[in-house]
């Protein structure tokens, strides 16, 4: 996997993100922000979300091992070491990705103690001792090379980053339609929120698909 530094720094009229990272997937950076719902720290146990996010998982743990290219990191999960593939993985950590760290991780499929292998990870995260799943269905106001912001149905504004979300290869969001890159079109959003120790807070889209 080709691995690339870059910097990059976005300032909309409703959020600011703040990235540094590895490449355009499997990249770590140092700390985001944007308007968001949720909260926690850290904690070693594997949760599924309940309805219809229940598709999306977390698995929540500490890195014991990372490999020289960080292909693979090594997480230990309750008490088995469970080594993940983070080959097209978006990794957003606060802290360099290296033993010790804590991280949350979101994927799909089974991973049943050291057995990852019918899993797909899609993001490495900082740990969050509470982190869910959650859905939000809004009209997109904004958009950038790598964030979008949408307004619920109750009038606030919410921030995303776009790192590696399902239907953003679409043209899900819209087209710009003024000034603002707000397109109108209406999404629902799944995603999950991480809270950072300075206060500030992202929101990570897992999926955006067309709002029925």
């Amino acid at each position: 996997m080709k691995k690339t530094w870059m910097a990059a720094l976005l300032i909309c009229s409703a959020l600011v993100f703040t990235a540094c990272g590895r490449s355009a997937v499997n990249k770590e950076t140092t700390g985001t922000s944007a308007p968001v719902q949720s909260s926690g720290t850290s904690a070693e146990v594997s949760t599924e979300a309940p309805g219809e996010t229940e598709e999306f998982k977390i698995l929540t743990g500490k890195v014991v091992n990372v490999t020289d290219n960080m292909d693979q990191i090594t997480v230990l999960n309750g008490k088995a070491e469970t080594t993940l593939d983070l080959d097209r993985v978006a990794v957003e950590t606060s802290y360099a990705l290296e033993d010790g760290v804590e991280v949350s991780v979101v994927y799909k499929g089974e991973i049943s103690g050291d057995d990852a292998k019918n899993a797909k990870i899609l993001l490495v995260l900082d740990a969050q001792e509470s982190m869910k799943v959650q859905e939000v269905t809004g009209i997109v106001t904004d958009q950038a090379m790598s964030t979008f912001t949408i307004k619920t149905e109750s009038g606030t504004e919410m921030g995303f980053m776009k790192d590696n979300a399902e239907g953003l290869d679409s043209d899900v969001l819209g087209k710009a339609a003024d000034d603002s890159n707000g397109s109108g079109a209406n999404v629902k959003v799944t995603y999950v929120t991480v809270k950072y120790d300075a206060g500030s807070a992202s929101n990570f889209p897992l999926k955006v698909e067309a709002a029925k």
